[in-house]
């Protein structure tokens, strides 16, 4: 079976075989780490929104990890923005998202520090000098509200950790960054 015609196709089958495992695998999101209990219940509540509806939920890149209060801990993410539901693609709409922050205990849980709605959700820096930038629009962005979405404006805002408080909040709107 050496030189027989068929072993280039059987060769080239198991080559396209193991190419479609190893794709498989790479859409499978592994974890760095275990999500605090709190954090993997709303996601969980996030995901199952989308199930009921006949959707399926892919979560792998809802949960965003950063130390964001500069205590060393790994802080959580939880943007609904970054969930997809395959078959129901606007289960989640497609304006404005829930947003949860959550503060890491470093043993392993987390509190809830912060919850809004915002259009989008990145991080800048790493370490103790990573910012949380959240786009948000009208008054969150010291404006008056737009008479329509299409004449709204937006801005990035970033949070501020609150020690007393122990909860994330908006930084001055005199440090957002105006979105043209």
């Amino acid at each position: 079976m050496r030189n027989s015609p068929w072993s280039a196709v059987l060769s080239a089958t198991i080559a396209c075989l193991a190419g479609s495992v190893v794709a498989l695998a790479a859409d499978v999101p592994v974890p760095a780490t275990k999500l605090p209990a709190v954090v993997a219940t709303d996601l969980k509540a996030i995901a199952d929104q989308c199930t009921e509806v006949g959707g399926t939920p892919r979560t792998s890149d809802a949960v965003k990890r950063a130390d964001l209060n500069g205590d060393g801990r790994e802080d959580f993410v939880l943007d609904t923005g970054s969930v997809n539901c395959d078959g129901a693609a606007s289960i989640y709409g497609d304006r404005e998202k829930w947003v949860g922050v959550y503060a890491g205990d470093g043993k392993g849980g987390a509190t809830s520090a912060f919850v809004g709605s915002v259009y989008g959700v990145s991080i800048e820096g790493a370490g103790p000098a990573a910012r949380l930038w959240l786009t948000v629009s009208g008054s969150e962005c010291g404006k008056k509200p737009a008479k329509d979405f299409a004449s709204e404006n937006f801005c990035d805002r970033s949070i501020l950790w609150n020690p007393a408080t122990k909860k994330f909040d908006y930084a001055p709107v005199a440090t957002a960054r105006m979105i043209e």
